[in-house]
């Protein structure tokens, strides 16, 4: 059978030394951002929808008719 260079190996994934500090890779529990994070967005989207929606003129402001024309004798 053909053996590999290497490549393959049965042997458990390690985590790589450079990365083992940073905040993604570490274990525990999410931040708060992360934990509520869609309720903020969808209550600022909310809020934005209402506030667009309430400055939304469909219909023209009425326009006063002219002043009567001033006749002259």
């Amino acid at each position: 059978m053909h053996q590999t260079m290497g490549l393959f190996k049965d042997a458990p994934p390690r985590e790589h030394p450079d990365y083992t500090q940073l905040r993604f890779m570490a274990a525990g529990s999410p931040s708060w951002w992360k934990s509520n994070r869609h309720k903020v967005l969808a209550v600022a989207g909310l809020l934005a929808g209402f506030w667009l929606a309430d400055h939304h003129d469909p219909t023209p402001a009425a326009t006063p008719p002219p002043p009567p024309a001033a006749t002259t004798r």
